[in-house]
């Protein structure tokens, strides 16, 4: 039985991760994802990407003061995946007033955007982050880190000592099922918890 949520890291919340959890296992991916980086969403006064309109249909954007783009044309960008690449006019961001806002060089405004199942997701994701339901759930993480370090000094969690996942599954199950027996032991001998370990250069630092 497959669950219905996963809570997740930074490193696992990508476009083609949400939108696949969703499409082929019908579960969501919930966890923080990067923000836009771009100037203009970082300046809180520019027009980022969120900030222009998508015709997907008609295959057309139109920018914050109404002008349509130019072209539209689905790519690859430098890490060989699906993008899409749309030009505006240079005669409609020449004399823009509001040029400030939208580009910093000499050219003309360009987006480079997912395809639309991964624009969608990304847009979701970064909107439902900055809600208090969202920050409520990372204490469902709690621990999870502490988890996975065990499992990878009792077993190969890390890397399988077999080949083929008929033999690698067994072997997770295992893995996944031994620190159930070692923390039952524990609580049986009444054995305390390990006291977290202090960097070397927060020990340095005088106490408060």
């Amino acid at each position: 039985m497959l669950p219905r949520i996963r809570f997740v890291d930074t490193g696992y919340s990508t476009s083609e991760h949400l939108v696949t959890s969703e499409t082929e296992h019908r579960c969501t991916l919930f966890g923080p994802i990067h923000e836009d980086y771009s100037w203009q969403a970082r300046a809180k006064a520019g027009f980022a990407q969120a900030d222009f309109a998508l015709d997907w249909a008609a295959e057309r954007a139109t920018c914050p003061q109404g002008k349509a783009s130019m072209d539209w044309k689905p790519t690859k960008d430098t890490a060989g995946h699906a993008v899409v690449r749309i030009r505006f006019a240079p005669a409609d961001c020449d004399h823009c007033p509001v040029r400030p806002q939208c580009v910093a060089s000499t050219r003309a405004r360009m987006l480079l955007i997912r395809p639309q199942p991964h624009y969608d997701a990304l847009n979701a994701a970064r909107q439902r982050q900055h809600t208090p339901e969202f920050k409520a759930q990372p204490t469902r993480r709690a621990g999870i880190e502490g988890t996975v370090a065990q499992g990878g000094s009792l077993g190969d969690l890390r890397r399988t000592r077999y080949r083929g996942l008929a033999k690698t599954r067994p072997l997770h199950l295992l893995i996944g099922t031994a620190p159930n027996f070692v923390r039952a032991a524990a609580w049986l001998a009444e054995r305390p918890h390990a006291q977290t370990r202090i960097a070397a250069f927060a020990r340095l630092a005088p106490a408060a």
